[in-house]
């Protein structure tokens, strides 16, 4: 059950949960699960068995006033060997980041619903030198947006590859890699003609030349600077689709008592960061954990996410191409209207907002009524975030605070500060689990909130 003092949830509750808590509150919740995770059976060479199955379905059912019924994990998975190929629904996160206790990896936080996908992958840290001093994990995958915004059946291209040096037992080790993602393909709603050029639009490429273009990344404009035929303008200036992704870097300390874990995510979208016109621009944490303890405080972790500089206002530079860096308009697209979202949810931070999620009393003091109300118009901001967890007997805990300064976009500024918290409290019962969260949002971005969730949860093996 989630009720609160406003009409919809506040930040906490309904961040970074899958897409699974409606934007309007109240409403009764209920959800079942069933898992089959891959056959752990070592065999006479004291290893997993090469080839394992699996699969996972997980249907929400949430009534009040947008009654709703989910699929939020709906997927078949096989493993052979380090390799792993799954198809449907999955909850994912990419990036190098603190998965439980974190604000959101910045490209890809859990904050909406899974988009359905085709992947192979190699999940886990796998040698390829040195019996683990070198590691490689990665994947690649095809997906599936389907009609939103102004665009129908459009896809998603998507690949990442992360490395590590040094052995799991060795008490320092450095991770770095790179995630793309492109959303590519598909149509216009309304076919329409490109004032620069006079052509008729009726398609983005959805052919495998395109496909090729999309994976590599390279340029949609012939040598004298025109479009190649049947490409709209915009895209031969971007590329085909729209790129975007980050570059991680992160270092593992392990220490006696604590281990450390500190990383960074640069963001890239339409080329700025190959320039470093916003090198400033990313998300830097550090992750805590204490070893050895049953109860108390066992993690912490600490958030800045800062990503005001977008390679600077275009109004503000010169702008000859090539150097047109800037105004990167983060997780916003012309094409794709809907933006780097699904189902109405940013796949990335949560803390880039779309207009249907912003306090009534900005809109109207900065004249932004008329945008669509998937648009994101807060993508400018710093933000800070700490949250920890534990267990005190049977009684786990976690506790999120999180203060934010948002200027919108460049296009369309605003100033807003907002404070944001939570306290989530599990008890552990024989055969039940007893959740409860309480949450509170005051500032000028949302509503002044407050927020409740409790239930039960029930595990059958």
């Amino acid at each position: 059950m989630y009720i609160s003092t406003s009409n919809q949830p506040p930040f906490w509750l309904r961040s970074n949960q899958y897409g699974i808590v409606p934007v309007e509150s109240p409403f009764l919740t209920v959800r079942g699960t069933a898992h089959k995770e891959y056959d752990s059976t070592i065999n006479q060479q004291n290893q997993p068995k090469k080839f394992s199955y699996g699969y996972g379905l997980n249907s929400i059912v949430n009534v009040g006033k947008s009654s709703q019924i989910l699929l939020p994990e709906a997927y078949i998975k096989l493993r052979y060997g380090a390799f792993e190929f799954y198809g449907g629904r999955r909850r994912e996160i990419f990036g190098l980041v603190d998965s439980s206790l974190t604000s959101g990896s910045y490209i890809w936080s859990g904050n909406a619903l899974p988009i359905p996908k085709a992947q192979i992958s190699i999940p886990n840290y796998t040698s390829i030198i040195g019996h683990g001093v070198l590691s490689i994990k990665g994947g690649y995958a095809h997906g599936w947006f389907g009609h939103q915004g102004d665009v129908k059946n459009y896809f998603l291209h998507q690949k990442w590859l992360y490395g590590r040096i040094g052995k799991p037992n060795w008490k320092m080790k450095f991770y770095g890699g790179f995630n793309h993602q492109v959303q590519w393909g598909g149509k216009p709603i309304n076919p329409y003609i490109e004032q620069q050029t006079g052509k008729i639009v009726t398609n983005y490429g959805n052919d495998f030349k395109t496909y090729i273009n999309v994976v590599t990344g390279v340029s949609l404009l012939t040598k004298g600077g025109l479009a190649l035929d049947g490409v709209p303008i915009n895209e031969a200036w971007n590329r085909a689709g729209n790129h975007l992704g980050t570059i991680d870097i992160a270092t593992e300390i392990n220490f006696n008592s604590i281990n450390l874990f500190i990383y960074r995510q640069n963001i890239y979208e339409d080329g700025s960061l190959f320039f470093l016109n916003n090198i400033s621009d990313g998300l830097l944490g550090l992750s805590l954990v204490r070893k050895n303890i049953q109860n108390g405080i066992i993690k912490i972790c600490f958030e800045y996410l800062i990503t005001t500089s977008q390679g600077g206002n275009l109004e503000e530079q010169n702008d000859v191409i090539p150097q047109l860096r800037g105004n990167d308009n983060y997780f916003n697209n012309g094409i794709y209207t809907n933006g780097w979202a699904y189902k109405s949810n940013i796949i990335g931070t949560p803390l880039i907002t779309p207009l249907n999620q912003i306090e009534n009393a900005l809109i109207s003091s900065y004249d932004l009524s008329e945008v669509p109300n998937s648009y994101i118009v807060n993508n400018r901001l710093n933000a800070y975030n700490i949250s920890l967890s534990g267990k005190i007997l049977k009684l786990s805990f976690t506790t999120k605070l999180m203060w934010s300064n948002n200027f919108g976009i460049y296009v369309t500024p605003f100033s807003a500060k907002q404070f944001s918290f939570m306290q989530q409290v599990n008890y552990q019962l024989p055969k039940y689990t007893l959740v409860s969260s309480l949450s509170i949002d005051k500032g000028k971005l949302y509503s002044n909130n407050l927020g409740l969730h409790f239930g039960v949860r029930r595990t059958f093996l």
